[in-house]
């Protein structure tokens, strides 16, 4: 799955992509619906942050998490779009199944 990460207001270093890369591969199961993810890391004057944004089938997800640690912000991001994937997903699967018709 290919994630772009960028940085407001901080360089990032290769173990944080690689921190980063490894808690979004928690998605990897839900790969046939995301058509693009972007994931944007930045620090304001107290707080670190984590934006998210997941392409799926023409829809968009958002998510922002702030934390005073980076690592943390990264974690309750990936978990709150997992949350919100299953959910998407789970919305999919009722409207497939509402609309079937079984011959009789």
């Amino acid at each position: 799955m290919n994630i772009n990460i960028t940085a407001r207001h901080f360089e990032v270093s290769d173990r944080l992509k690689e921190y980063t890369q490894k808690k979004f591969k928690k998605l990897e199961h839900y790969e046939h619906l995301i058509t693009k993810t972007d994931i944007v890391l930045g620090e304001d004057a107290s707080q670190k942050f984590a934006e998210g944004k997941i392409g799926l089938r023409g829809n968009f997800i958002i998510a922002k998490t702030n934390a005073k640690d980076i690592y943390l912000a990264i974690n309750l991001l990936a978990d709150k779009l997992l949350r919100q994937i299953k959910t998407f997903d789970g919305k999919l699967k009722r409207k497939k199944r509402g609309t079937r018709e079984f011959a009789q």
